[in-house]
């Protein structure tokens, strides 16, 4: 990438001089006028602009001297895919990252090694290293998996922390194809072990109750599934800490899809209560559940919406109605049949005699119209267990056919209305077609006499 860009600092700006048949390079221009040029490009354009420019003077004016965050998600997504550890190191080195830059966020740089970080080697002013690649509110989870690598990166990171008082680190976010899996013989996990006596020797105070830390080497996520390798007292954005008691569901939360933490002034989270996930609002959206109480969320993940043969209610009712599938499951919103997978919500199964019931001694859930055809075909209810239920195959589909007989009966009504209808429409015509007769005849007669 750096290739290309020399070529477009030294070529694609280009005037030729007619007179003189002279080439006027991009880099030959006003070193203010580059600076000013490149004041309006994000901040990690503006130094991979300075490094295309390879000119001390014209890259020091464009770089400028403010450089305490370093963010490569705030260029295209597709651009910073593309940037190579050649390009972070001629990146760093251009902005004296050893001696200014406090935060960097490798943001979907994605065909990194990470050797590329040698610059920050040493540094005594680097507080937050962001190694996911992945943006805020995004999954952590990259596939393929970037080849970023432990060998290239802990060396590095070993050099900072070895300086002891004098380091100001105080988080690392990982790349989660390194916390994937616990393995307490890999270089990484021993690197968490060195990180996690540095984290304990400089422990802080709770911000909300301003006791100690508990130290004690707990100041890293040394095992579990998923916070494995974060650290578990300090909020990923701004870096405050709270201490066990006080990281509390009300002011604490850490997300299952980006595997952040974050306090409550930082990111608002939400506990979903049927995968039993917490997730931020701005990861995943929440539903209210038309069943659930009202302190009851869901993620769309858990919502009946995407599940497999939900069509909605057969009935079309409940068009408006969400549910999770927690409510599905377990506190019968939504009731199948076994034989033709119809479904029916609970206020049809309540209140209509064709919707889904429960028969105790068979044990199946069938709509009306499958359990009276299995009654009509000589399937006989048998009991389960031993134990007789007093609403059997046979009592359940005695009200549908009171109902089919019901609809029968008024199905016969309209159809003897229509036959009433009609013969009162015969006799009219009929009567019509009479007086027409009479006349013809009176008609007939007046000829007959003229």
């Amino acid at each position: 990438m750096v290739a290309s860009l020399h070529f477009f600092g030294a070529g694609i700006y280009k005037a030729i001089n007619s007179q003189q048949g002279s080439m006027i390079y991009l880099s030959d221009l006003p070193t203010g006028a580059l600076a000013h040029v490149s004041s309006f490009l994000a901040a990690p354009s503006r130094a991979l602009f300075a490094v295309a420019i390879n000119s001390r003077d014209s890259s020091s004016a464009i770089v400028g001297n403010q450089w305490d965050a370093l963010d490569f998600g705030e260029i295209e997504k597709e651009l910073a895919a593309k940037i190579s550890d050649d390009d972070i190191r001629a990146v760093l080195l251009s902005i004296d990252a050893i001696n200014n830059l406090r935060s960097l966020w490798l943001t979907n740089c994605i065909n990194i090694t990470g050797v590329g970080l040698d610059p920050l080697r040493g540094s005594t002013i680097i507080q937050d290293i962001d190694l996911s690649l992945v943006g805020v509110h995004e999954s952590c989870r990259l596939d393929p998996e970037p080849p970023i690598s432990c060998a290239e990166v802990i060396p590095i990171l070993d050099s900072i922390i070895e300086r002891g008082e004098d380091c100001s680190l105080e988080h690392l976010q990982f790349p989660n194809e390194w916390r994937r899996e616990r393995n307490t013989v890999s270089d990484f996990h021993a690197f968490l072990t060195r990180y996690n006596d540095y984290l304990n020797s400089r422990a802080d105070v709770c911000l909300k109750c301003s006791c100690n830390l508990p130290g004690g080497g707990r100041m890293l996520q040394m095992d579990g599934r998923y916070q494995y390798g974060t650290q578990k007292f300090a909020c990923y954005d701004c870096m405050k800490q709270y201490c066990d008691d006080c990281r509390v569901d009300e002011i604490w939360g850490f997300c299952g899809k980006c595997e952040r933490s974050y306090c409550a002034q930082c990111q608002t989270v939400k506990y979903c209560h049927c995968c039993e996930n917490v997730y931020c609002v701005d990861c995943i959206d929440f539903k209210q559940c038309s069943q659930c109480d009202d302190d009851e969320h869901a993620c769309l993940d858990c919502i009946l919406a995407d599940r497999v043969g939900w069509g909605g209610c057969r009935n079309n009712c409940c068009a408006d109605k969400i549910w999770c599938n927690y409510c599905v499951d377990y506190r019968d919103a939504v009731s199948w049949c076994e034989n033709c997978n119809e479904s029916y919500c609970r206020d049809c199964c309540n209140s209509d005699v064709y919707a889904v019931e429960f028969c105790g001694n068979c044990e199946e859930s069938l709509c009306g119209q499958c359990r009276v055809k299995k009654c009509k075909e000589g399937s006989h209810c048998e009991r389960r267990w031993g134990i007789h239920c007093e609403r059997s195959c046979e009592q359940l589909s005695f009200p549908v056919l009171l109902k089919d007989r019901e609809k029968m009966q008024a199905q016969i009504n309209e159809l003897q209305t229509q036959i009433n209808e009609l013969e009162n429409e015969r006799r009219e015509q009929s009567n019509e077609i009479n007086e027409l007769k009479r006349k013809v005849k009176d008609l007939t007669g007046e000829l007959e006499v003229v």
